[in-house]
């Protein structure tokens, strides 16, 4: 597909897809919700289609083996430079929820949740924080491929160029040494975690979230 291709498509793609979201404020006649997620993928797959035309970044959702709880993962970020973790609250279906109440979630509290572990191996840089899901239209891969609440690699990325161009000055620079390195980021409710590592390995355990933090501190030091 050429990017002219791609750009066309992309626009009549997101015109139905405004067309979807106003079915859905509307009364219900069944199937806008279908249509809806029909419509979404096809403009995020016409997004990366076109940012790969261009040579631009794209982010590109992953299957993620530990997910999240929407609401409140409440994610935790522990690094020494040698090694780097992601910790938070995975995705606990409750059923006897049916839309009418929210759980509040303490990461102080003493209770037994289900908790993941992200160790980014080789981690090379993070940053967390800023953009929450309310301002994530403003991220720079929104409108290429970004998805909320979900985990990516970002194609082409910008932030390893930049760092490739920074360590180039280095006398033994080798190029090929980054041909391993991947741009993760991860879309929380509240948070955005984006790192460069060569791989990820995930984890669960049954705990508090404070003797979770406690025990994955020591191994961040072991």
């Amino acid at each position: 597909m050429t990017a002219d291709d791609a750009r066309q498509e992309l626009e009549a793609a997101r015109e139905e897809l405004s067309a979807a979201a106003t079915a859905l404020r509307g009364k219900h006649k069944g199937g806008e919700w279908e249509r809806y997620r029909i419509v979404h993928a096809q403009c995020l797959s016409l997004e990366r289609e076109l940012a790969r035309a261009t040579s631009d970044e794209c982010a590109v959702e992953i299957p993620w083996p530990q997910r999240w709880e929407v609401g409140a993962p409440l994610p935790h970020v522990l690094s020494s430079g040698a090694r780097t973790f992601v910790i938070y609250n995975m995705r606990e279906p409750d059923p006897n929820w049916d839309g009418s109440y929210a759980n509040v979630v303490d990461p102080a509290s003493d209770d037994l949740r289900l908790i993941a572990v992200i160790e980014f191996e080789r981690c090379l840089i993070h940053k967390f924080g800023s953009p929450n899901d309310e301002v994530l239209e403003g991220h720079p891969l929104h409108g290429r491929g970004l998805v909320a609440y979900a985990a990516h690699i970002v194609e082409r990325s910008r932030w390893i160029a930049e760092l490739m161009k920074i360590n180039s000055v280095h006398s033994q620079y080798d190029p090929d040494t980054w041909k391993g390195y991947q741009h993760y980021l991860l879309a929380f409710h509240d948070e955005t975690f984006e790192c460069v590592a060569r791989a990820y390995s995930c984890r669960q355990t049954l705990a508090s979230f404070p003797e979770a933090l406690e025990l994955w501190t020591r191994n961040l030091l072991a």
